[in-house]
């Protein structure tokens, strides 16, 4: 009686089973682990200090004293005898200048400041000088060559300059030589202070 109760009760379990829905399965997707690398840079190597090494001491070099001399002993010195002194000779590079003359004019109104003195003249030469006397009428140029008694006019101007160019003189046509070149100034009664003249020579 009691092993036909179990079987009936074990059908009755297997039956209710059957009938039961079979649960569905649902994947679950499993999480991958992901291993990070934290790389980390080296430690610095400790490096000591150098060893501090202290310079050795200073020792001044042994110097043995010298004797002492008595005030009566003199040691003996060798004096040299100066011999004689030479002088110096100067050599200077540079060229003298020519010592320029102006021409001896008796009045300061009535001079020439050109040509100078023994001035080597060439072509037209420019005249400069003053010209300026009081009652002022005209000035004139004249020349004469050396050993020559008379003047030769060359031209006249009826206008005062002062310290300006007088004129010119064409020397082109004279002879080479040596010559005498003089300003006259003449007042409006015809007199005139003593010419300013000057020595000079013509080349071609």
């Amino acid at each position: 009686m009691k092993k036909t109760a179990l079987l009936v009760v074990l059908v009755t379990l297997l039956t209710g089973c059957r009938l039961l829905p079979t649960p569905e399965f649902i994947e679950v997707p499993v999480p991958t682990e992901v291993t990070v690398l934290v790389t980390q840079p080296p430690l610095p190597t400790y490096t000591p200090y150098p060893t501090y090494t202290p310079y050795p001491t200073y020792t001044p070099p042994y110097t043995p004293l010298s004797p002492t001399l008595s005030p009566t002993e003199t040691p003996a010195l060798d004096t040299p005898t100066p011999g004689p002194t030479e002088t110096p000779v100067v050599t200077s590079a540079l060229t003298p200048e020519p010592v320029v003359l102006l021409p001896d004019c008796p009045n300061p109104l009535a001079r020439l400041t050109y040509p100078t003195v023994n001035a080597v003249l060439k072509g037209v030469v420019e005249i400069r000088g003053s010209a300026y006397i009081d009652d002022f009428d005209y000035y004139k140029f004249e020349f004469r060559h050396e050993g020559a008694a008379e003047w030769s006019f060359v031209q006249r101007f009826d206008s005062t300059v002062v310290d300006g160019v007088l004129g010119v003189w064409g020397t082109s046509a004279l002879p080479a030589g040596a010559y005498k070149f003089r300003l006259v100034v003449v007042d409006k009664t015809g007199n005139y202070p003593r010419p300013c003249e000057v020595e000079v020579i013509i080349e071609h």
